[in-house]
């Protein structure tokens, strides 16, 4: 595996909740370049589907990169076999694929006590250990941590030709695609086989 140094770098100095721990790139090329590939995302929410499919399309596309969404091909509320999604993807010229999805995922849950009022101390020693002078209260702060894979398939073989994993903190699927992007972005040029 290969690292990007310079996505871990700009993840650090910026503070980003997304961290790029690894890329990797086939040694061979695909048959042909890709000339235009399709952007999945595995999210379990139809509307966070749309939104990262979208917003990480439009990126990639800004950069020069030959990206649809995926909603153009399968709908929110469908379950086509794999022979009917590849024949709608071929049948609009479409020859490699783009797919993120969550491998893992962990959620942590921290208590933290608080005051919450304060009273008049008692006399004796026995009434001041018996009602307290201070109230406590808990909040209460859960964090989602997930492992992502991002991984190029060419779709005359389904074999995969580039794939980065990284560690986020993300629930907002848009702000995820927008911390994923410049890696994925830079990373699919780097490798010369899509053709721009």
């Amino acid at each position: 595996m290969r690292f990007s140094s310079a996505a871990v770098t700009t993840c650090l100095m910026l503070g980003c909740a997304t961290n790029v721990q690894a890329t990797w790139k086939a040694d061979q090329p695909p048959p042909e370049p890709i000339h235009k590939f399709v952007v999945f995302g595995v999210t379990g929410s139809p509307s966070g589907r749309i939104a990262f499919e979208q917003a990480l399309t439009k990126s990639l596309q800004e950069a020069g990169l030959p990206a649809i969404p995926g909603y153009d091909f399968v709908a929110y509320d469908e379950y086509p076999d794999r022979a009917e999604v590849t024949r709608r993807l071929q049948a609009k010229g479409v020859d490699g694929a783009l797919i993120t999805r969550i491998e893992s995922q962990t959620d942590a849950i921290q208590s933290t006590p608080v005051i919450v009022a304060t009273g008049v101390p008692v006399v004796g020693y026995y009434d001041y250990w018996m009602a307290p002078a201070v109230a406590y209260g808990t909040y209460t702060t859960e964090t989602t941590s997930s492992i992502v894979s991002t991984v190029l398939f060419d779709l005359s073989n389904a074999r995969a030709y580039w794939m980065a994993r990284s560690s986020t903190t993300r629930t907002d699927p848009v702000k995820f695609a927008a911390d994923l992007e410049p890696t994925v972005a830079q990373g699919l040029k780097s490798t010369g086989y899509i053709v721009p």
